[in-house]
């Protein structure tokens, strides 16, 4: 595997790097592009193929600094010592950042969005997203997928509506959307 910058995609580092010091960010995981170009993988429920980047998209990060707002942290600590973070310097597998508010979902969990459930106070200021609008899930190997729950308004992974019941592979950098005007980014952390 090689890493590269997310700020400066062309300068790529050795496996022992977590960090580019020039950008002062964690450094994402680049896959070798296998010859031909981008790959496909197999639909989890339609059986159609997704188109996959030849790069995996995934953060780095590190325990010298926490992953939310990058303040040092002290040896043997295992939360920011930042009093307006004060988080875990253990990311999640997968994080969703809406104007409302934040979605932290771990491996192995699938979690319900929409005007009930956990995390309802993201959105429950928007009346075009359904009680239970769409579900993430982070699987045992760290692959997060979206999946539209059937709802008037749509849900839409960049720009894309989703069909229920089909589900769709995220990765970081992606937008997702319901309905109208409830927007969110994704950023995947790797273990």
């Amino acid at each position: 595997m090689r890493w590269a910058c997310p700020e400066d995609p062309s300068e790529v580092f050795d496996d022992g790097a977590s960090m580019c010091a020039e950008h002062t960010c964690p450094l994402v995981e680049v896959a070798e592009e296998p010859p031909g170009g981008a790959t496909t993988e197999r639909g989890r429920t339609d059986g159609t193929d997704i188109p996959v980047q030849p790069a995996d998209r995934r953060k780095g990060w590190s325990r010298d600094r926490c992953w939310r707002c990058s303040h040092e942290a002290a040896p043997g600590n295992t939360q920011c010592t930042r009093l307006e973070c004060g988080r875990s310097l253990t990311p999640p597998a997968l994080y969703i950042e809406f104007a409302g508010g934040e979605v932290e979902v771990s491996e192995g969990v699938r979690v319900e969005l929409g005007r009930l459930g956990s995390y309802q106070r993201v959105f429950r200021d928007h009346p075009n997203v359904s009680r239970a609008h769409a579900a993430v899930r982070v699987d045992a190997d760290g692959t997060a997928w979206i999946e539209a729950l059937p709802t008037p308004n749509g849900t839409f992974l960049n720009g894309a509506e989703i069909q229920p019941p089909l589900d769709r592979q995220l990765a970081s950098g992606d937008r997702i959307r319901f309905g109208r005007d409830v927007e969110g980014s994704i950023t995947l952390y790797r273990r």
